[in-house]
C-alpha cells in the first residue's frame, strides 16, 4: 500500500470592489477542500461559525515562497 499526500484546495470568498477606475478583488480563505476517495468530487470543510453566501472559488493550495534576498 502506498502513502499519498492529500492535495488541498483553498475555498475562497471573493469580494470585488472599485479602486478609482480599476476593479479589484480581495480574497478571504473560508475553508479547504479535498478530493473524495473516488476522485469524482470534493469534501469541503468551512471555517466554523462563518456566514457565507454568494460565490465561492476553489483553488489549488500553493504555499507562499519567501522572496526575501539573503
Amino acid at each position: 500500500m502506498t502513502t499519498q499526500t492529500k492535495k488541498r484546495f483553498d475555498v475562497l470568498l471573493p469580494n470585488e470592489y472599485m479602486q478609482g477606475e480599476e476593479k479589484k478583488t480581495n480574497w478571504t480563505r473560508v475553508g479547504a477542500a479535498f478530493k473524495t476517495a473516488d476522485g469524482e468530487g470534493f469534501n469541503i470543510e468551512l471555517t466554523p461559525n462563518l456566514a457565507v453566501s454568494g460565490r465561492l472559488v476553489i483553488r489549488e493550495y500553493k504555499p507562499k515562497t519567501d522572496t526575501k534576498a539573503e
